[in-house]
């Protein structure tokens, strides 16, 4: 016990949100002798459902298997759920993570034998514990109406890009198309939905959860991860595309631009945000509805690039 209440004394201390997911799996994964436990978390899905996506699994070698479909109503008791593999004689236990009465994720538990109601009783404290913290460490850092991460969040996540290692990270600006006209011809309601369903498309169609921001107003952000500058314009072609076939609630057709640029080791984030940025501002001048990348833009003669030497900006 004393070396369970370290552990969680430990986890209120992590403030990196994938480091603290890390620690708590592997609390569980222990404690209860898991043959392999997954880690899902809700994200915005088509048509404004929710969906779940992996965040990790443990072995990390073991493939997770899809969430069953009762799995997700597991938060309607706010209580575990526990399923018994017909084709083998292990459990699947399901426990909903939320954050103020919110779902935001499930810890889904298989291991040989049924958990008794002690186990139970004390994994779902644990998942409390860490449903709660991990709310906190939000706190501040989501934008309000959309769930995204905020401009706050998003200078903590760069930095902790950074460290981990920027290379072939490519940072990408996206502004929707008039969304002035939509607030003044729909009102600011419908302007607030295209919003919200805008991150939850964002999130679908590029494959991020923590990398997608709202920048404010109708400006998002996205990091992508491992990611060249031909991968980028692909994923972010294929949202472009998303987006214009996307139809939303009263408003209807929506388009959007993107400019986006590969992140490098010297960059703060709003060094690498002005470079994403003058791509997008080209998107716009050039007609809207579209991607353009900084890099290639330098390359044809459509932008200069600047650089610092010695605390005086010089053109190349």
């Amino acid at each position: 016990m004393t070396d369970i209440l370290d552990t969680v004394a430990d986890l209120t201390y992590l403030r990196d949100k994938r480091e603290l997911e890390t620690v708590f799996a592997d609390l569980i994964y222990e404690l209860v002798g898991a043959s392999c436990l997954t880690l899902w978390r809700v994200v915005g899905g088509a048509g404004g459902k929710t969906e779940m996506q992996k965040r990790l699994t443990l072995p990390s070698s073991t493939e997770a298997a899809p969430l069953r479909p009762e799995c997700p109503h597991c938060q309607d008791k706010q209580r575990a759920l526990c399923l018994e593999a017909s084709e083998n004689p292990a459990s699947r236990h399901v426990f909903p993570i939320n954050n103020d009465s919110r779902l935001t994720g499930l810890i889904e538990v298989i291991r040989p034998q049924r958990m008794t109601q002690r186990q139970e009783r004390m994994v779902s404290n644990l998942v409390r514990v860490y449903g709660n913290h991990a709310g906190v460490l939000d706190y501040g850092d989501r934008d309000e109406l959309t769930g995204l991460l905020n401009r706050r969040g998003f200078n903590s996540y760069f930095k902790q890009t950074m460290l981990a290692d920027a290379a072939s990270s490519i940072i990408a600006v996206a502004d929707i198309d008039f969304f002035k006209r939509i607030n003044d011809e729909f009102g600011h309601l419908y302007g607030d939905e295209v919003l919200i369903l805008m991150g939850r498309l964002m999130e679908v169609c590029l494959g991020e959860v923590d990398g997608v921001f709202r920048f404010g107003g109708e400006e998002f952000l996205v990091i992508l991860q491992n990611t060249s500058l031909d991968e980028a314009a692909v994923r972010l072609e294929a949202f472009r595309a998303a987006v214009q076939a996307a139809v939303f609630p009263q408003v209807g057709r929506v388009t959007i631009s993107i400019g986006f640029a590969a992140i490098r080791a010297s960059d703060t984030g709003a060094t690498a945000f002005g470079r994403a940025d003058e791509a997008l501002y080209v998107a716009k001048q050039q007609g809207r509805n579209q991607v353009k990348c900084y890099e290639w833009l330098v390359q044809d003669g459509s932008l200069r690039e600047e650089k610092k030497t010695g605390g005086q900006i010089e053109l190349f």
